[in-house]
């Protein structure tokens, strides 16, 4: 059962691989990372980046276990494989980022398995004008978007569209254990804009989820008062203590 179950979902991938292309931004330069609408991506030489959406598949022989999984390249290039962790995809062409992937499983799975990797959607597409210029009707420049406060990677993150609030948090690694999610605001053209990104994230207040434009500014505040452990509340309770004993007696 089980190695008819393996060779099915072979034979499934192997279909599934040879379905048309998408089309990637730029003419196609021999080696470039550049492609018009109708190229065929040489998946040898196409190389990674944020927002390229990949499928894994994992078969786990012993246990008749199928796991498939999509992912999409995060604005830090990298992806995060359930029971494995994050694994940096961006410049990586599709048999490298295969092998890097097979081999951050090897370190969790010791039974026997197999492994199958590739593309489904690369990111943005670019539209060329027929005539005597190869001269784009649309180019993808590259917007940002700035995250700072009470999260794991604070900084700029690359625009990808119709992503809101909560996306773009997880983007930057999630909020800090100091983080008042409460209380957090987007900034947007010199308007600010109160968020409360706990209601969003721990209740599932999908209705509030905000989508985030390019520009926009996030700030995850911190709390006021915040202990580590009990030892650090104690010496801040000591603190007013000394102090009470010191200026008001």
């Amino acid at each position: 059962m089980k190695r008819y179950l393996i060779w099915f979902v072979l034979v499934c991938f192997s279909f599934t691989a040879f379905a048309p292309s998408f089309a990637q931004e730029g003419p196609a330069a021999a080696g470039g990372d550049n492609y018009v609408v109708g190229d065929k991506i040489d998946e040898s030489v196409y190389k990674l980046a944020p927002g390229d959406r990949v499928e894994a598949n994992l078969i786990a022989g012993e246990r008749d276990l199928t796991m498939d999984y999509k992912f999409e390249v995060g604005p830090d290039g990298k992806i995060f494989f359930p029971k494995v962790g994050e694994i940096t995809l961006i410049g990586k062409t599709i048999p490298e980022a295969k092998k890097a992937i097979n081999e951050k499983i090897a370190e969790v799975y010791k039974e026997k398995y197999v492994f199958l990797f590739r593309l489904i959607q690369p990111r943005r597409v670019q539209i060329y004008l027929t005539g005597s210029e190869d001269k784009p009707l649309y180019f993808g420049e590259k917007e940002f978007v700035s995250i700072y406060g009470e999260v794991a990677k604070a900084g700029r993150f690359e625009y990808i569209p119709n992503k809101k609030f909560s996306d773009y948090i997880s983007y930057a690694g999630g909020p800090t254990p100091r983080a008042n999610l409460s209380y957090c605001s987007i900034t947007r053209k010199n308007q600010k804009m109160g968020i409360n990104g706990s209601d969003i994230i721990f209740n599932g207040n999908i209705a509030a989820d905000i989508e985030i434009l390019p520009g926009d500014v996030i700030n995850i505040p911190a709390q006021f008062f915040y202990f580590t452990d009990f030892g650090s509340f104690s010496s801040m309770v000591l603190t007013f203590v000394a102090l009470y004993n010191t200026f008001i007696k």
